[in-house]
């Protein structure tokens, strides 16, 4: 018989590439996500708001092995600006269905976080025992509280920490999807505007790896509570990631140079050696490669 997997923020962008491997993996996928479900998704789906009381009735009604809890609110800016809805979406929300993951014996716990727990990083390539200290934006606060909820808990887990994920599905909305505002102001030959001087730097993960690893997560039964980047190594500026996207794209305007943003670092890679011993994952996907699929799939070239 199938496992199933309780999929949380399944209707987001990663997590529909993470539903479809899950799917092709064997696994039974329910989605449990705040947005309406769209004709798309063809999983078992329940719209709920992740810090509801009413989420404990999913686990009541499914036999629940694995839950992967990726629903988040991932922008920096927004946190900033609205610090007690952004706990509540990110901190309680992941304090909720941990609780309940464990009230009901799932077997592993699969927890969505994010670079931004380094803060401003004391060397680089950033590995996975980096201090959390002097956090910068309350999403960031909010994530590490979750990871050590989680550690806390005693549920098994595998934390993941995300370096910069893009790819097809993602969000123009927020500072989280740069390549895809990048992608759609090109298209529509409108201006870009860049925040800094474009010499930041991040390290950009395709979103295929990032879902293929979400599921090996799962798979693996000797990676149990564990922390660890998923990340490619590589740093890519945001000077060059622009002009790469504008000559495959066919884009002539220059950018526009606006002020940083509050909460935004200066440069970010994270060592990605745990992962490939863990997990035996030696090849990423490149910022080229992924930008060629991206054109690929949506007939942009």
């Amino acid at each position: 018989m199938a496992s199933t997997v309780l999929l949380s923020g399944g209707a987001g962008f990663i997590g529909c590439h993470t539903a479809d491997f899950l799917e092709k993996n064997g696994f039974n996928v329910i989605i449990a996500d705040k947005k309406k479900k769209i004709p798309e998704i063809k999983f078992k789906y329940y719209q709920i708001d992740l810090t509801s009381d009413k989420l404990e009735q999913i686990f009541l009604n499914n036999n629940v092995d694995y839950v992967i809890h990726l629903a988040a609110m991932p922008s920096v800016t927004h946190s900033i600006n609205f610090p007690q809805k952004n706990c509540m979406d990110n901190y309680y929300a992941t304090v909720n269905i941990c609780s309940l993951a464990l009230k009901y014996s799932v077997k592993k716990f699969v927890f969505s976080s994010t670079a931004a727990v380094y803060s401003n990083p004391e060397y680089l390539p950033i590995d996975e025992y980096h201090p959390c200290n002097h956090l910068l934006s309350p999403y960031a606060i909010n994530k590490k509280a979750s990871e050590d909820f989680i550690k806390y808990s005693g549920i098994k887990y595998v934390i993941f920490r995300y370096s910069n994920v893009y790819g097809q599905g993602q969000s123009t909305e927020g500072e989280a999807g740069v390549v895809a505002i990048f992608f759609d102001k090109m298209l529509k030959n409108l201006p870009v505007e860049i925040y800094g001087n474009g010499l930041q730097t991040r390290d950009f993960i395709y979103v295929k790896d990032v879902a293929e690893l979400n599921v090996s997560a799962l798979k693996l039964n000797s990676v149990i509570n564990q922390t660890v980047n998923i990340s490619t190594n590589t740093q890519c500026s945001i000077n060059n990631l622009f002009q790469t996207i504008k000559s495959k794209i066919g884009y002539t305007k220059n950018p526009i140079y606006s002020p940083a943003r509050k909460g935004d670092i200066l440069h970010s890679v994270l060592n990605n050696k745990k992962l490939m011993e863990l997990f035996g994952k030696t090849s990423f996907t490149s910022i080229t490669q992924g930008i060629n699929l991206m054109c690929n799939d949506y007939q942009y070239n």
